[in-house]
Order: structure tokens, then sequence, then C-alpha cells
């Protein structure tokens, strides 16, 4: 009898073993626009981000993730469809990936195509900024189960921002609370799907409570804010934040163009003209916008472990590419450099080593097929990424692939006098002529071409100088590596 009761623990031992094994993982996918690695938890201990420290406390932080455009539609159409912008045909804002791959499979609708109850809220796809609040946008309503598009009253106070360096970015600190702003909506439309999912009590429209039935379809929640994007706009808490006497400018030297291509450049003149003062309040507003956003962040977070989630959902935050706060006198996007090419990415899985980071060299197309090889999904053969399962076992583990980013310049046919040759955003499809910049980063240098070459190119050995200040490209020091990162470069671009 003793042996059969031991064989039944054994068997009944084995089937929850089985069935654990069968149960799939939630994901939330948290986006941000525009949000540059200025977070504590990569290494600006200036910008007060406690939630993103609760993340990187439950996964790893990638302190070296490069976007392949630093630009909004194409790195979006990048990332989730997993192929670089040469392939996906989105270089501006303008098309969409399906012009080019009307049967591409995204992150999204390999989850739905599983099973997965899908959900879009906010931006995950390119949407205009402010114009495109409470809008779909570029979506692609293949990836989603449904969809929400909120809009709150950072959209109907646009007529107050102050705009006294507009190239740095018009801002508003509100005297609002967090609730009445659209990224603060788009967290409690969240929480609100998560608490009706998991079967918790809900205030019912006819008065009392209801008790929902929990459902057991796994879900893909993919929660996109909108900020810190232009226009700068959060309550005014999150301005006082950071004294204006406290902000650091970035440090410029003053020969830093002597050595740099002009198609480089997006704001000329450098800093857009703006005083010092007025530099700074553009840094308070962002890092403000920041705070804002990672209090949401929060919110998610304290959903997950009140209804359970935490230890069965992966958790991936990123953003679209990174951003310029007066480093070479550039703001904003749309520059080769470090600060806008890189952006923050987190991934937290449960069941994984949590807590680490890698200084490895990774790709946000990397996403996709991390997140097909944790799910044990087929992701499709040809995506340009890799799986960082290994990163994510293993921080220090061995990894050797390079880091691909392009940006295109359309050529502006009436530049103002010590303005940029090129317009504000690129506009591949017009009558003037297109330029790209190609950058390949590895662990140690950055090459860039513009045009190929023609209109110059960008060398950044990072252990020597890792602000950038030195191109390299014409030291005769450096050629045997700028002709091997050239040869890296045009074996990849066009893939």
């Amino acid at each position: 009898m003793k042996k059969i009761i031991i064989s039944l623990i054994v068997l009944l031992g084995v089937s929850f073993t089985s069935v654990a094994q069968q149960e799939k993982m939630n994901v939330l996918f948290i986006a941000s626009d525009d949000m540059s690695s200025d977070l504590n938890a990569f290494g600006n201990p200036d910008v007060y981000t406690p939630n993103f420290d609760r993340l990187a406390e439950r996964g790893v932080v990638f302190n070296n993730a490069y976007n392949q455009a630093p630009l909004c539609a194409p790195s979006r159409a990048s990332l989730m469809t997993g192929y670089l912008p040469d392939k996906t045909g989105v270089y501006d804002l303008y098309p969409t990936f399906r012009d080019a791959l009307p049967d591409a499979v995204t992150i999204a609708q390999m989850f739905k195509n599983n099973g997965y109850y899908t959900c879009r809220i906010g931006k995950i796809f390119h949407q205009g900024v402010p114009s495109g609040i409470g809008q779909p946008g570029h979506d692609d309503p293949a990836s989603w189960t449904t969809t929400y598009n909120p809009i709150g009253k950072d959209k109907t106070d646009e007529y107050k921002l102050v705009a006294d360096a507009p190239m740095l970015g018009t801002y508003l600190a509100m005297d609002c609370n967090d609730d009445e702003l659209t990224d603060a909506i788009s967290a409690n439309v969240a929480i609100s799907i998560l608490r009706e999912r998991t079967g918790n009590a809900t205030a019912s429209a006819y008065g009392g409570y209801m008790q929902g039935r929990v459902n057991p379809q796994p879900f893909f929640m993919a929660v996109g804010f909108y900020r810190p994007h232009i226009p700068y706009m959060a309550p005014r808490k999150y301005f006082d934040l950071y004294p204006l006497e406290k902000i650091k400018l970035r440090e410029n030297p003053e020969n830093d163009w002597d050595n740099k291509p002009h198609a480089a450049a997006w704001t000329l003149p450098l800093n857009g003209g703006a005083t010092e003062e007025q530099q700074k309040k553009a840094i308070q507003a962002y890092y403000a916008c920041i705070s804002f956003v990672d209090a949401q962040i929060g919110k998610l977070l304290d959903g997950l472990e009140e209804f359970g989630l935490l230890d069965n959902t992966i958790i991936v935050f990123w953003s679209d590419h990174g951003y310029n706060l007066g480093e070479h006198g550039q703001w904003q996007k749309q520059t080769l450099f470090e600060k806008s090419s890189k952006q923050p990415l987190l991934i937290s899985v449960p069941g994984m080593p949590k807590g680490t980071a890698t200084d490895a060299i990774v790709q946000m197309v990397d996403i996709y097929p991390t997140l097909a090889d944790i799910s044990g999904f087929d992701a499709p053969s040809d995506l340009a990424g890799h799986s960082l399962v290994p990163l994510i076992k293993e921080p220090d583990a061995n990894w050797d692939y390079p880091a691909f980013t392009l940006q295109a310049r359309t050529v502006n046919p009436r530049p103002r006098e010590g303005g940029s040759k090129y317009s504000f955003n690129p506009r591949v499809g017009s009558d003037n002529p297109t330029i790209f910049g190609r950058s390949v980063r590895i662990k140690r240098y950055r090459y860039t071409e513009w045009d190929e070459g023609r209109l110059g190119a960008e060398l950044y050995d990072y252990e020597k100088d890792p602000k950038e200040f030195k191109n390299l490209a014409d030291n005769p020091d450096y050629q045997d590596i700028k002709k091997k990162l050239a040869e890296i470069l045009h074996a990849n671009f066009g893939n």
C-alpha cells in the first residue's frame, strides 16, 4: 500500500510539473515615447525613477540597447516586426510597414496567433504627438484583439504651452492630478482590464459590486505612454523634483564640431540658440515627464502584485529611441550619436535571474526573438535580431553581435542662414533628395557613414572618448578598424 501511495505522489508530481511547464506566461509590454537612458537604473542618479528601480530589481537592465532608427515610426515598425528599416521600408513618419510587408507577423500578432488576448493601450505603432493622441495613428489591426486610445487634459491644454525655445521643446507644469492626463488614464485602463480578467470585484454601473470570472486566456498587454515626448507636460509636483539651480548642462568643448560632418547634426544652430536658463528649463521639463511616466509604471507593477500576476508575467520596458539634451549642442532625436541611438531596455522573466545588468551590445530587434524563445513560439526565420535569453540567464555570457542604426536626411531647398541643410523630419518620397546616415556599434567603437561616406564619416573610440568629442575617421592609426567596421556596415544594411 505504501508503494502505491508513493507511486501516486510521484505521478501527481509529474502531472503538476507538466501542467506548470505548459502554462503560458502573460506579457506586459510597456513602451515610452522619446525616453533616453536618463534613469537611475541606467546610471543617472539625478533623475527620480523609483519604479524603474523596482522593475530593474525584478529583471535585467540592458545598458547598451540600440534602436534601428532614432525616429518614432521607423523605430517602432522595426521593433514590432523584428526587421531592419531597409526591409520594413519605413524611414520617415508616413508609410506603414504593411506597405512593403503585407504578410509580416508582428510580435503582438505572434502571441495572438498562439491563443493570447492581445491588447493595445495608447501608443505602440506610430502616432503623431500631440496631434494623434486619442487616435489610432499607424496602428496595425491584425496585431490586436482590442485597442484603447485614451485622451486627457494634456491634449486639451496645449494652448497653455510655454515656447521660449521651441527647438528644445515646449512645456507646461500643470496644476492637476495624474489621473487627468493621458498616460495615467492608460495605466488606469490597464489596471481595469487586469482586474476584470483576474475575477476581482469591480464596481457595477448599476450600483454595488460585481464579482467577475477568472479568464484563463493568457494576455499580451501593450501599454504605450506618450511622455516624455514633446510637449513636456506633467503635474507641477514632478517639475518641483528638479530645481533649476540643480540642473546640470552638458559638457561640450568649443571645437566639438570642427571634426564632425554637417549631416551629423539635427539641431542647428547648436542648442537652438537657447540660453543656459532655457536649456535648464527644457531639461527640467523632460525629467519631470520621465518621473511622471515612472509613477504610472508603478501603478502597473502594483496592479500585477495585487492581482497575483507578478510570478506569471514577463515584463518588457522599452523606448523607441533615445534623446539628446544638449550633448554636442543637439536636442531631441534624429542623430546617430550615443544619446539618441541608445535607449532603455529592461526585461523581467519569472523564474530567470533578476536584479542584474549587462553591458552587451544589443538591438531592439532582439526583443521579438527573445519573447518567442521564452514563450516557445515559432518566430519568422528571417528576423534580424537574436534571442537575449543567454544574457538574461548570464549577463556576462559570450555575445558578439553588432548593432545597426540609420537616420534619413531630406534636403531642405530653403535652409536658414546658420541652420541645417536638411528638413526638420525626413520625407523620403518628396521631390527633394534624401540621404542616409548608417551606423554600426560594437563594444568599443561606433562607425557612421553619411551618404555612403560622400558627406563624411565618423569613428569614435568609447574606451578613450566616451563623449564622442574626437572623430577618428581620418586618423591614420584607426584605418584598420575603420575598414573592418565599414565591411560589417555594408554587409548588413540593405537586408
